[in-house]
């Protein structure tokens, strides 16, 4: 086992959320608790959650004064994010609630040495600490398949990044996501989009010259393409992707949709049927981002992908294994996939955040690029 890799193992068990938490109770470490841009309904039992733990909870931080008289009852005192930016909060460490508004505000608490923990679940990291370090061969064994340094330390990063609970772990990429030079659709390939929201990115692999033919499960999401897919010239289907051709129930729109919960009813065809069909001649790129059906859709596209070997990105942080199954189960369609794997920040340019919390975020120094543990991709060539 390499070094770099037995070294991140280590700094996992000394650095896990556990083990953190651990050592500021020790301690008595004081910490703060954010509130966030605007207070939840919840904060006073994440707080108490926070206390609960036996965390010294000493302040509150909030976004601006208005705040302050709602939460100087729970914490006191409470600071504003002015007060941490002049130095006048003296903590280490401070907790907040999930989400990507808050995950954003992290690097703001990073510039000025304080560590952002989010308040998350102690048997649940202690769960997937547990499972990583059963499947270690697995996940080592897809580590060595990376050819370049930059593969291996971004898989590493989200490794320790996912099991400290720190943002600042993480290793995000430059580039624009999907768009990793050599795993890209080129002028005149036949490219597949399973799941396309809005057809944004169908939208930019037609620029690109390519023929793209767009799935999507959800009736609204599919709604909200149609104008894009008939200006930049790309077909769109309100089809999901999977391992086989039928109907399946889904849950609703947006970002998050996907098979296999939810009330709605949808219908999914298998790639290699879909091939057949339509007559395509061949198939030279695949996208995938279905939320945790991802290694279905591969099953029902193994004869696809055996015959052409099309380039494919795929997300890769749905569910815990997909670290090892994507990759492992590729490679038994075709031995000579070469892969890569990248970590993006979420472009929140156009969707996500209101205009009021955009404006905030300009104010405290933060752009529309927001830190999180989601958005890996798995590339393959």
């Amino acid at each position: 086992m390499s070094l770099n890799f037995m070294k991140m193992v280590s700094d996992i068990h000394s650095r896990r959320y556990l083990r953190q938490i651990q050592n500021l109770v020790w301690a008595k470490v004081p910490c703060g608790i954010f509130g966030g841009i605007t207070i939840s309904e919840n904060f006073v039992n994440l707080a108490q959650q926070i206390r609960n733990l036996g965390i010294n909870l000493t302040c509150t931080v909030v976004a601006d004064n208005n705040s302050k008289s709602t939460l100087e009852k729970i914490v006191a005192p409470v600071y504003t994010l002015d007060d941490v930016a002049k130095g006048s909060v003296n903590i280490n460490n401070i907790f907040y609630e999930e989400g990507f508004l808050n995950d954003a505000f992290s690097n703001f608490f990073g510039r000025y040495g304080i560590v952002a923990l989010p308040i998350a679940n102690l048997g649940g990291k202690e769960n997937l600490f547990n499972f990583y370090m059963q499947h270690l061969p697995e996940l080592y064994s897809v580590y060595e398949m990376f050819p370049d340094g930059e593969s291996k330390a971004v898989y590493r990063a989200y490794l320790t990044g996912n099991l400290t609970g720190r943002i600042s772990d993480y290793k995000f990429a430059p580039e624009s996501q999907y768009f990793l030079e050599g795993f890209l659709p080129v002028k005149g390939d036949i490219a597949i989009d399973g799941g396309a929201y809005d057809g944004a990115t169908s939208r930019d692999f037609a620029m690109q010259g390519a023929k793209v033919y767009a799935f999507e499960m959800s009736a609204q999401n599919y709604k909200n393409c149609l104008a894009r897919a008939e200006k930049y010239n790309f077909v769109i289907e309100n089809i999901g992707l999977s391992n086989h051709e039928g109907l399946e129930n889904y849950s609703g729109g947006g970002t998050g949709a996907r098979k296999g919960s939810g009330t709605e009813t949808g219908n999914f065809i298998d790639l290699d049927t879909y091939v057949l069909r339509k007559n395509l001649p061949r198939v030279d790129y695949i996208k995938l981002d279905i939320e945790g059906a991802e290694l279905d859709m591969l099953h029902g596209a193994a004869k696809t992908i055996s015959r052409w070997k099309p380039k494919m990105a795929i997300s890769a942080y749905h569910r815990p294994e997909d670290l090892w199954t994507l990759a492992n189960y590729i490679k038994s369609l075709r031995s000579d996939y070469e892969f890569k794997f990248r970590h993006y920040k979420i472009d929140a340019t156009d969707y996500m955040f209101d205009d009021t919390q955009r404006e905030i975020l300009k104010i405290f120094g933060l752009d529309y690029f927001v830190p999180s543990n989601c958005e890996t991709v798995l590339y393959c060539r």
